[in-house]
């Protein structure tokens, strides 16, 4: 009779266990598909935002309004350098462009005051094309007093983001920028001083 005790004892610890078991594994499938859902919402709410910044990006490059904010920059030694978007920018607006190049550890303060150069000249030749994908491309020549370049802008499909390369016309100094392309309204750019 004890032993019947003990295996029901034992039978019924065992069930109770399976059960809990059971309800922790339900309960660790449910809080992955909380996870997942979340995961999921956060894509299409991603999903939108960029196509919107895509959008507003578009509409500047059309205006000729726009400021390529630059994460990095790449010399033509190709080696890559991480940037302060708020003061390394190509700018264009009203027919005018605007290549600056800050360094945040120069010891020299160079001619625009922020370790760099800014220049400045009239924009000519734009053309805008745009690929079956939504890759937007934009080139134009710029003249100035110091600079004498090509420019082209590539803004990728379904974004903001954006790569500049500079061309200059008297020299095989490629300077190349990314970053994000915002309209030259709701920029935050600050300029040094142009030579």
């Amino acid at each position: 009779m004890k032993r019947l005790c003990m295996l029901i004892v034992v039978l019924a610890v065992g069930v109770s266990g399976m059960q809990a078991q059971s309800s922790r594994e339900k309960a660790r499938e449910a809080r992955k598909a909380r996870e997942e859902q979340r995961k999921e919402e956060r894509k299409e709410k991603e999903a939108v935002e960029n196509q919107i910044s895509y959008e507003d990006a578009l509409q500047a490059i059309n205006s000729q309004a726009f400021v390529v904010e630059a994460n990095t920059l790449q010399p033509r030694s190709g080696r890559l350098f991480f940037v302060n978007p708020t003061t390394n920018f190509l700018a264009v607006n009203n027919g005018q462009a605007t290549v600056q190049i800050a360094s945040n550890s120069a010891v020299y303060p160079g001619p625009n005051g922020l370790g760099g150069i800014t220049v400045q000249g009239s924009t000519s030749n734009v053309k805008v094309s745009k690929d079956s994908k939504g890759n937007v491309f934009l080139s134009m020549s710029v003249q100035g007093v110091i600079i004498s370049a090509t420019v082209s802008v590539q803004l990728s499909a379904d974004s903001n983001n954006a790569t500049v390369v500079v061309d200059p016309n008297f020299s095989g100094n490629t300077l190349t920028l990314t970053g994000t392309l915002v309209p030259a309204s709701m920029s935050n750019i600050f300029m040094g001083s142009t030579i």
